[in-house]
């Protein structure tokens, strides 16, 4: 058996996530946690899914198997709908916990003597993620778990009717194909957050940035969603990996990508932990903040192009709905748009509007950009959203605007389907010929 140790020990509490291909069903691997800390008389472990099928699953209601109770063509269900796992203390200040995995990148954090893991948190002081694997993340706090990445084994995880292999985000190649991934900071008036007047981003810099020749690379802007952070794209989605292997493969061009923050913006509270900051700045805020302080400070800081033909603008759940908002708005400033899950859907519960709320004939008439940029646009078979995509899909057949898309079949409203949008983005519609056609993507 082969095992992956993905944290160091250090003092006071510890832990460590160790993968071990076992060869063995139900998956062919296997996981365990274990953690230290002499204060804790129990801990349980939350966000780690429970698995369902897809006979048994819909955007609301889904099975809830152990993962030992594993099966080909089972995937994780919805992380977000809160399930807890106790871990095993094996002497005082000891605790671990194994179960088989499927593939896939995982979360979790602990939960410290916990009686009711409901009604603990961040907040109560009783939610940490795991100090031997720290998350990716640019304020201390702003990350509320940690992230591990299982491989597929194709022995005992391959189901037809599904395709399940994620292993797109298991890190590529050597040291010379990887990219960067670094903190950035600019000027923003009205900024909180990290600090008064200054916003944050996070961006990843392609192999061979440093030392190459090259004057100017493709730009790609990325945006976290609802309750987000710069942070999310590297410490949930593995962006790095992602762009690694594309470009790695020859699947893209090396691309510079830039995850800007867009909390921290008055009246939102001060408080880091995103999931605290409930009032999102209007989408048409975001954008004229981005256009005004953040674009020019990257073309004048990184060699990026400053032709709409070589940018992207991509982002998801709420993310996409400022992605809509740059697109009708500054459709000349990006040749290339990413929906991902969602579409211009802006009240409280989400709802798709109307079809008049989308692009239509009034639109395309005023702005004929519209009808030739180059559009992408994905969501998960149980996504919250999937209305809200399909109504924009409609629109846009109405119109006739070719566009490329990606249904994931096993998705959710979650990282799940993000991930695999953004591979397949990529793959199939980041930078190929404008307008699209109905050969777009075809082969990939």
């Amino acid at each position: 058996m082969a095992a992956l140790i993905l944290a160091l020990f250090t003092p006071l509490a510890l832990g460590a996530v160790t993968i071990t291909r076992t060869s063995q069903p139900p998956t062919g691997y296997e996981v365990t946690i274990s953690y230290q800390n002499a204060s804790a008389d129990s801990v349980t472990i939350s966000s780690i899914p429970h698995l369902t099928d897809q006979y048994s699953t819909s955007v609301w209601a889904w099975s809830e198997f152990d993962l030992n109770e594993y099966k080909p063509g089972d995937f994780p269900s919805d992380p977000q709908a809160g399930t807890y796992y106790p871990m095993n203390q094996t002497s005082p200040g000891n605790f671990t916990w194994t179960r088989p995995f499927p593939g896939g990148t995982y979360q979790y954090s602990f939960l410290l003597n916990c009686a009711n893991a409901s009604l603990c948190n961040t907040t109560t002081g009783q939610e940490i993620t795991d100090p031997t694997n720290p998350p990716f993340e640019v304020v201390p706090g702003s990350e509320l778990v940690s992230t591990f990445q299982v491989p597929f084994d194709p022995d005992f995880q391959t189901y037809p009717d599904l395709p399940l292999n994620q292993d797109y985000a298991l890190p590529y190649g050597n040291a010379d194909s990887k990219g960067t991934i670094s903190i950035g900071l600019y000027h923003s008036p009205g900024s909180i957050s990290p600090s008064p007047n200054i916003h944050d981003y996070v961006i990843y810099l392609p192999p061979g940035y440093a030392t190459s020749n090259i004057t100017s690379y493709p730009l790609l802007y990325l945006s976290h969603g609802g309750n987000g952070a710069s942070a999310d794209w590297q410490n949930q989605g593995y962006i790095a990996n992602l762009m690694d292997r594309l470009i790695g493969t020859g699947a893209l061009e090396p691309t510079v990508v830039v995850m800007p923050t867009w909390y921290g913006i008055l009246p939102n509270t001060t408080n880091p932990q995103a999931l605290l900051q409930r009032n999102y700045p209007l989408p048409q805020t975001i954008a004229s903040l981005y256009s005004t302080y953040l674009f020019p400070h990257i073309s004048s800081h990184y060699r990026v192009s400053n032709s709409s033909s070589r940018r992207a603008f991509a982002g998801l759940s709420e993310g996409s709905f400022v992605t809509y908002t740059f697109y009708v708005n500054y459709t000349s400033y990006f040749d290339y748009f990413g929906f991902l899950s969602g579409g211009p859907a802006t009240n409280d519960e989400n709802e798709a509007p109307p079809l008049s709320g989308y692009v239509n004939a009034s639109m395309l008439a005023q702005n004929p950009d519209l009808g030739t940029r180059g559009l992408f646009l994905a969501y998960g078979q149980y996504d919250i959203l999937f209305q809200d995509a399909k109504r924009f899909q409609e629109a846009l057949d109405d119109l006739g605007v070719r566009y490329v898309t990606r249904f994931v079949p096993f998705g959710f409203h979650f990282w799940n389907t993000w991930q695999d949008a953004i591979w397949h983005f990529g793959r199939a519609a980041l930078w190929r010929p404008v307008p699209f056609s109905g050969k777009t993507g075809h082969g990939r």
